[in-house]
Parts: C-alpha cells; sequence; structure tokens
C-alpha cells in the first residue's frame, strides 16, 4: 500500500504527506494542494518517502514542483479579496487538465517516465485495486452545491468544496486520505452524494503493468 512521504519538523515530528498549510504564501496556502498532491506522489515513486527530508527540504521540491503543476492564477495580488462573498488570493487552484500535464512534466524534469491513469465510475470498487499495487492514488472532489467534510486526526471538520488528496485508505464508510500533512478521514456515502464531482487517478512507473 502506497503511504505519503514522511516531512520532519523542527521538533522531530513526522507528517503524513506534505502540507500546504505550512507556506507563508496565502495564495498557495488557499490553492497548493494540488501541487502537493503531484509532488507527494513524485516522491514516493522515488523512493523517498522514507527518507525524512525536512520541512525546508520539501519547501525547496515544492518551489520548483509549483512550476509544473501550475494554479490557475488571475494577476499578481496576493492580498485577500472577494469574490462571491469569499475570501480569495488571486487561484482558483490546480483543474485536472493542469494537474495531469504538469505531474507528466514533473516526471520527466525528476528522471521518471510515468503512466496515468484516470477513472470515475464504481471508483469505491476499484480503490483498493489500485492501492494493492503499491502505486500513488490522487483524488481530486468539487463540490459546488455542498462543502464535503474532511476530518483531521484531531476530529477538526473542515469543510471544503475543491481539494486535492492522496487516498491511502479505503474501510467501509471510511475513506483514508493524505490532506494538510495529516491522516484524515472522508465519508464514501458523502462523496457519492448527488453533485459531487470526482476524479481519481493512479500514478505509476510506466513499466507497472496495466490493472484490468
Amino acid at each position: 500500500m502506497s503511504q505519503p512521504p514522511k516531512i520532519v519538523d523542527s521538533l522531530g515530528r513526522e507528517s503524513f504527506g506534505g502540507s500546504q498549510m505550512w507556506l507563508p504564501d496565502e495564495m498557495f496556502v488557499n490553492s497548493g494542494c494540488g501541487i502537493i498532491a503531484g509532488l507527494d506522489a513524485i516522491l514516493r515513486l522515488k523512493g523517498e518517502e522514507n527518507k525524512g527530508m525536512t520541512r525546508d527540504e520539501y519547501f525547496s521540491r515544492f518551489f520548483d514542483a509549483k512550476d509544473y503543476i501550475r494554479p490557475i492564477t488571475i494577476g499578481k495580488n496576493r492580498q485577500a479579496r472577494k469574490l462571491f462573498g469569499r475570501d480569495f488570493y488571486g487561484s482558483f487552484g490546480v483543474s485536472s487538465v493542469r494537474f495531469s500535464r504538469g505531474i507528466r512534466k514533473l516526471a520527466v524534469k525528476e528522471g521518471l517516465k510515468i503512466k496515468l491513469r484516470s477513472f470515475v465510475f464504481k471508483w469505491w470498487e476499484k480503490i483498493p485495486k489500485y492501492l494493492e499495487g503499491g502505486d500513488p492514488l490522487i483524488m481530486l472532489f468539487v463540490s459546488p452545491i455542498k462543502k464535503i467534510c474532511v476530518e483531521e486526526p484531531s476530529g477538526y471538520k473542515v469543510m471544503c468544496n475543491f481539494h486535492w488528496v492522496t487516498v491511502t485508505e479505503i474501510d467501509g464508510d471510511d475513506l483514508w486520505v493524505s490532506s494538510w500533512g495529516g491522516r484524515c478521514k472522508m465519508s464514501v456515502r458523502e462523496l457519492k452524494s448527488f453533485g459531487v464531482i470526482l476524479r481519481f487517478y493512479s500514478v505509476s512507473l510506466e513499466k507497472q503493468s496495466d490493472i484490468v
């Protein structure tokens, strides 16, 4: 089973994947999840998930990755302003098209040749098969009608309309993901609800055989 990279903070504590919340730039705090998901997948495929890199080392890789997996931005103003009644920092996040193109380019830069498999239908049945192979599995959810709950390890519930995460386990109604540097929980039932748009990406080295 694929696990996200461990990033070590100044106190020696290990994270469960990277987090845009560590960054000083508000634009990336609000729209860097797609870059994080893509970078974590590449680090896993390079065998660096247990390297125990520091946050500074991770930041260096992140700011390199953002030139390949690029959010949709408007202007250069990073100050908060209102858009449809919400704070807006100049970015709409990483689209599925930009993610697919960007992670391939990042992989080439890192010396890897990858295969990207995307699926949408009957995802709750396909997830276990892909996780068994040990390759990173990334999910994008878009829910314009209602916000979706991502429960942090502390039990705090974050409500999101748009988010990229790394899927690590599915157990009944619990979908376990890496998000904001922690092992978070989502509801399969909620993700199946009306109006929720999902897309999954399995990222593997090209030499890997296809899952039928």
